[in-house]
């Protein structure tokens, strides 16, 4: 059978099975499961270097089918875990490592004599480096305790408190003429962002989103994009981030006229760390500088 065959069957696989996770829950809490589902397969498809000539249960190309269908499948699973947007030198070493095993394998099946030989010797060096590069990248992932304990009530899944939208301020609702305008923005919400501390370009343009009560703010000058959500009797402005970024809005509500008052009349504009002003202690350890009168208290 062609190996593109036994290759695609691999691809398709991780499709259906990432898909499988994410409609149950969401791609942010999946990427980790998948990243260990992928490892798994990986190492599960490294027995192939088992078949040699001591080992000689079943056809060396059975193997080499299984090898092939195994790997892709789990190298496409760790692929799609990284979303193509590693942030850190450990996913990007990840990363890296997974399309040189993949890129290497299917070489090593359309070549001959020399070359062939010299692929499949950097595809059997580089599969045990991905794994361990793998497991050094979960275990960086997950050291949250030195920073943030994920206990009682802190102990849900990370997108509940890493999100691509940073909340930045909530308006009125009556500036939702001007979004459903589009084009260029008008100086009315110019003067609004600039009031809130996010200055705006003249060439800010608003694409709108029909029905979803959603707006996409651009300012292409200043290279940032801001979304605008309709809740209620109010419009909040988000800005994108990426997933890594911390914060703790998604559980505490402060985006309140109240909190939101309370904050700016001392000079915070930006809500997303709470910790630098309000101490906590969690677990016997104490986080956060107190440079307010006031204890963090979820």
């Amino acid at each position: 059978m062609n190996p593109f065959i036994q290759i695609a069957q691999g691809v398709v696989g991780a499709i259906l099975i990432s898909l499988f996770f994410i409609l149950r829950s969401s791609f942010g809490e999946t990427r980790h499961t998948l990243s260990i589902i992928g490892a798994i397969i990986i190492f599960i498809a490294s027995s192939y270097i088992l078949r040699t000539r001591l080992i000689r249960w079943g056809s060396r190309q059975v193997w080499l089918k299984y090898h092939q269908r195994f790997a892709s499948l789990g190298l496409s699973l760790v692929l799609i875990h990284s979303a193509a947007q590693p942030l850190v030198w450990h996913s990007w070493l990840a990363f890296t490592l997974a399309l040189l095993n993949l890129g290497t394998g299917v070489a090593v099946s359309f070549t001959t004599h020399r070359t062939r030989r010299l692929l499949l010797r950097c595809h059997l060096a580089l599969a045990p480096i991905l794994l361990l590069a793998i497991v050094l990248h979960g275990r960086e992932k997950l050291d949250h305790d030195e920073f943030f304990p994920l206990t009682e009530v802190h102990d849900v899944p990370c997108v509940k408190c890493h999100t691509s939208e940073v909340l930045l301020f909530t308006t009125d609702s009556h500036f939702q003429t001007d979004l459903d305008a589009g084009g260029v923005v008008s100086e009315d919400l110019q003067w609004e962002f600039n009031l809130h501390g996010t200055s705006l370009s003249r060439q800010t343009t608003i694409s709108t989103e029909k029905g979803a009560n959603r707006w996409l703010v651009t300012d292409e000058k200043n290279g940032e994009e801001y979304t605008v959500k309709k809740a209620g009797d109010r419009l909040s402005v988000h800005a994108d981030a990426v997933y890594e970024a911390y914060t703790c809005l998604t559980c505490h509500v402060h985006n309140t006229p109240e909190i939101q008052f309370d904050h700016e009349s001392h000079g915070v504009k930006s809500y997303n760390a709470c910790l630098n002003c309000h101490q906590t202690v969690i677990n016997g350890i104490k986080y956060g500088a107190r440079k307010a009168n006031w204890e963090y208290n979820p």
